[in-house]
């Protein structure tokens, strides 16, 4: 019994010994390659922004951008409803652009008018295009990056 014991022990204990000699070769450049310490609390939402807007510190700049907007106003974002890279930038935009009450319209070029005037309250603060090209009816549009143009609507003949 005792000699079954040692036997069990020593094949798990082989069995370990072969997995740390194989993993180490995979894990140890990737440990080596990336620094271990402290992260950046936007780490992740800039490392998105600076993928698809090419802005670096875009969570912070986002937050000014954002800051100008009343609280107690919805924003309405639009992205293309036939891209994937949009949506996600427009669901990013809605996680930033927290505690306002967000609505995301997925609009094809040919419907972006017809949205756009749906879109249309006194209720709303102002409109995000994500990897979506802005009618040339709204002027004065605040661009983010390479993707984002932020509209406010003050002054655009949508608040009463």
């Amino acid at each position: 019994m005792r000699i079954r014991f040692y036997l069990h022990l020593g094949l798990w204990s082989a069995l370990f010994a072969v997995f740390l000699a194989l993993s180490v070769r995979i894990v140890g450049p990737a440990i080596l390659e990336n620094k271990i310490g402290p992260i950046d609390p936007n780490h992740s939402t800039d490392s998105y922004l600076s993928g698809l807007t090419h802005v670096r510190n875009g969570s912070e700049l986002f937050a000014n951008l954002i800051e100008i907007v009343p609280r107690e106003k919805s924003l309405v974002i639009f992205v293309d409803a036939e891209s994937s890279p949009s949506e996600f930038l427009g669901m990013l935009v809605a996680y930033l652009s927290w505690p306002h009450d967000v609505r995301i319209v997925k609009a094809r070029e040919a419907t972006l008018e017809r949205e756009l005037t749906a879109a249309k309250s006194s209720s709303v603060a102002g409109m995000f295009f994500c990897l979506v090209k802005p009618p040339a009816s709204l002027t004065g549009g605040t661009h983010f990056g390479s993707s984002i143009v932020f509209v406010p609507t003050v002054g655009l003949g949508f608040n009463p």
